[in-house]
């Protein structure tokens, strides 16, 4: 398995000694053998870097060692962070693009509602989650803004990378000229 812009949450599993990853999709849910750290890797090396690659980004860009939100794919703008330290076996991982909302429902526990309704409930005061939910706005923000300056330093690059922005047609005025009979 691999994360994609659908990922909305990957939570630890523990049975015995075993950890392994429930993940939940704006539509589905899923199961992996894998760790939910394993699935970030994993997922890091599928979109063309190593987690080390991207942690490392994340500290050039916004300075953050601790507990860094990544930049799993920049092309479909699929960032997550993590609730813990990430080798941790009790780290759940977070796709913050598809939270709707969030509220504090006690000492150290926050329930997230996703944009697809469904809710969860995790081990994480709301200062900390908003702590993670700024730190992965200004990773976002810094790179576009980088991303940005790229374009429009070496506009010859927007043949391969088109810029999102652009709209699909170009504007028409149309004329609204009632005719009389």
């Amino acid at each position: 398995y691999e994360v994609n812009p659908h990922t909305m949450i990957v939570f630890p599993k523990k049975s015995g000694s075993i950890v392994y990853s429930e993940i939940y999709e704006v539509d589905s849910q899923y199961t992996s053998k894998f760790t939910p750290f394993e699935l970030i890797k994993t997922s890091c090396n599928f979109f063309g870097s190593s987690y080390d690659g991207r942690k490392e980004g994340t500290k050039h860009l916004i300075g953050v060692t601790h507990k860094p939100p990544i930049i799993v794919d920049p092309v479909t703008s699929t960032y997550v962070f993590p609730t813990a330290a990430p080798s941790t076996t009790d780290c759940i991982w977070i796709f913050p693009q598809h939270i709707k909302d969030y509220q504090t429902i006690g000492y150290n526990h926050t329930l997230i509602r996703f944009s697809n309704q469904q809710t969860f409930e995790i081990d994480m005061s709301l200062a900390s989650f908003n702590n993670q939910i700024a730190r992965t706005s200004m990773l976002h923000m810094k790179f576009s803004q980088k991303m940005r300056m790229m374009e429009s330093n070496f506009p010859s690059l927007n043949m391969f990378f088109p810029p999102a922005t652009i709209a699909a047609e170009t504007r028409r005025y149309y004329n609204t000229m009632i005719l009389e009979n």
